[in-house]
Formats: C-alpha cells, sequence, structure tokens
C-alpha cells in the first residue's frame, strides 16, 4: 500500500521513521508532506529513497494525518476516496467532533476514517476495551494522561485547561477545565501526578463501546502553574519534544455480582507513543485486519489484545496495576 504521511512534526516524522525503517511494513511508497516544504524535502532525503517529497493530492491508499489539531476534519475530507483509509491522530475535540460529524458522507464516499489514532485518545480506548474484558457490566472508565508530544500537542494542551470539559454522567455534562483535582498514579518512571478536567475528546469515543456506562471521564496531568496560566498566552515557547509520558485507563464495574476494576497503563514520549500507534495500526491494515466504512475510534475496528501485541513490537508495552 502507498502511505502519504501529512504533517513533519513530531508524530509524522516519527511515523515516516519507522516506515522507512521497515521498508516490509509498507510495502509500497511512502510520502510526506508539510505546509513547510523545506521540513518535508529535509524528512526526505534523511531517509534516503525510500521515503518521498509528495503532496495534498497524492492518490495513496492510507493518509496519516499528523498535523496540528484544529485541522485534521477539513483536511480529512480532501482525502475521502473509494476504499481509501484516513488515519486522523488529533487530541482536540473540535476535529474529534467534526469527524464524527461527517460519518454520513464518509461511507457515501466508501473511505473508512479513524479518529483519535495516538496516545490518548488511541491507545487509550483499547486499553479501556481491553480491561473491560474481564468484568460484565461495565459501569465507569476514567483516562488521564501526561505529558505533550511536541510544541502542537502543547499548546492545544495548554488551551484544552482552560476549555470546558465533557463528561458523560448517563448523559452529557459540562465541568469547568482545571477542576476535579485527582492524585492519579501512572506507569514508572511518572508514578504520582496531580490530573485535571480539560477538554479531551476521549470521552466522545469511549461512550461509543460503552454506551450503558453511568460515567466516563478524562483528564491531563498538570502543575499549579499550568492552571493558572491556562486563561493566558504560554508563558515560555514550548520544548521542541515531550521526553515523559503515561496514560492510565481505569474501568470499573460488576463481576459474578461483585465490584470490581481494572488498570491498565503504558509509559513512553507521547510523540514516541503516537507514532507506534499509528504504525501498528499500518501494520493492522497491511495485514488485511482493518475494514469497513465511515467514522470510528480505534478501538472500533481492533482487536485489543491483537493490537496490543503488535504495539509491543514497536517497543511500547503496556502494564496492568496488580497492587501490592
Amino acid at each position: 500500500m502507498d502511505i502519504l504521511v501529512v504533517g513533519a512534526g513530531v508524530v509524522g516524522a516519527g511515523v515516516v521513521m519507522r516506515l522507512a525503517g521497515s521498508p516490509s511494513l509498507s510495502a509500497g511508497r511512502v510520502a510526506v508532506t508539510d505546509r513547510n516544504p523545506d521540513r518535508a524535502w529535509h524528512l526526505s532525503k534523511k531517509h534516503g529513497p525510500s521515503v518521498t517529497v509528495g503532496s495534498l493530492d497524492d492518490p495513496a491508499d492510507v493518509v496519516v494525518l499528523a498535523t496540528a489539531s484544529g485541522s485534521q476534519a477539513r483536511l480529512a475530507r480532501r482525502f475521502l476516496g473509494s476504499g481509501r483509509v484516513v488515519l486522523a491522530s488529533s487530541d482536540s475535540v473540535s476535529d474529534v467532533r467534526r469527524l464524527l460529524g461527517m460519518n454520513g458522507a464518509v461511507q457515501q464516499q466508501r473511505s473508512l476514517v479513524v479518529a483519535g489514532v495516538g496516545m490518548a485518545p488511541g491507545l487509550s480506548d483499547v486499553l479501556a476495551v481491553r480491561a473491560a474484558e474481564e468484568i460484565d457490566e461495565v459501569t465507569e472508565v476514567h483516562v488521564a494522561k501526561f505529558g505533550t508530544g511536541g510544541p502542537a500537542c502543547a499548546r492545544q494542551h495548554h488551551r484544552a485547561l482552560s476549555s470546558l470539559a465533557l463528561e458523560w454522567r448517563a448523559g452529557w455534562k459540562q465541568r469547568p477545565g482545571g477542576s476535579g483535582r485527582e492524585l492519579c498514579w501512572f506507569p514508572s518512571p511518572v508514578d504520582a501526578a496531580d490530573c485535571y478536567r480539560a477538554a479531551l475528546p476521549d470521552p466522545m469515543l469511549l461512550v461509543r463501546r460503552f454506551s450503558r456506562a453511568d460515567r466516563i471521564t478524562a483528564r491531563m496531568a498538570a502543575t499549579r502553574r499550568d492552571r493558572l496560566s491556562s486563561w493566558l498566552p504560554m508563558l515560555r515557547p514550548p520544548h521542541p519534544e515531550g521526553k515523559l509520558g503515561a496514560v492510565r485507563v481505569e474501568v470499573r464495574g460488576q463481576r459474578d455480582g461483585a465490584w470490581c476494576g481494572r488498570i491498565l497503563g503504558a509509559s513512553a514520549a507521547p510523540g514516541f507513543a503516537a507514532a507506534a500507534v499509528v504504525t501498528s495500526v499500518l501494520e493492522l491494515i497491511g495485514a488485511g485486519k482493518v475494514s469497513g466504512t465511515g467514522v470510528v475510534g480505534l478501538s472500533e475496528i481492533v482487536d485489543a489484545g491483537e493490537f496490543l501485541e503488535v504495539l509491543e513490537g514497536q517497543e511500547v508495552v503496556c502494564e496492568e496495576f496488580a497492587g501490592a
């Protein structure tokens, strides 16, 4: 299959690097494009003849959208076509809402658009489904994430902390961003971090799998300074790439008539993990294990156990909290 990567930032560059390092994975042409042509050119030169510079008119079989959040719904419309698969990595509420609203048009075009192909949402959704496999009736799903991938991701998280958070409580509720402080324990080396409500799209995708749950929430780690400055422009330029990151998913419910819960998680640099998630999906697409039309979340088109095995081959290992 021919693959077009749109965006040569942290996530896009990570996907291109993995595809170039494993030619058998793509089994076709890999092209990259970016609004900064020099950045796309330098990335293609870095990986040799296996990667070329493409354009938005490239007739690729699979398109990976690795641009800044907020632009991906508009781009996805441009790539609709018979049999084409579009992987959108955005963690923006507006992007995911618009993508889900495109379902009718995507089905009419016989395309497949996968929303939230990243660390969270994406890996978090699959972990939730995996955790729910041993629970008879799921009543609550709670997601928390730590860290940012690159400058665009850091800016998106800054905006999310000052925006209204969306939660599912047997119906949609809005809560102020930066509220709901909760101490969450992530896999090492992150360990404990204070997490707060924010404008995160995870509940919008999780409710499609857990529509009978009473509560579905999502939080992100933040410091006191992050909360106080979230209403202002960023006080300092974001780091080129986040080095420390993690995701944590807790699923609660009943099993054999008793209340129970499972906590799964993973730790990795967010940009690294997002690129690994995208590449794992590409591997499953190449193996013919992903099909369908319309707009879906990642957990709706992959088998959770199989996906996590493929992801482990991409050097992202998931863990379960088993207690002391």
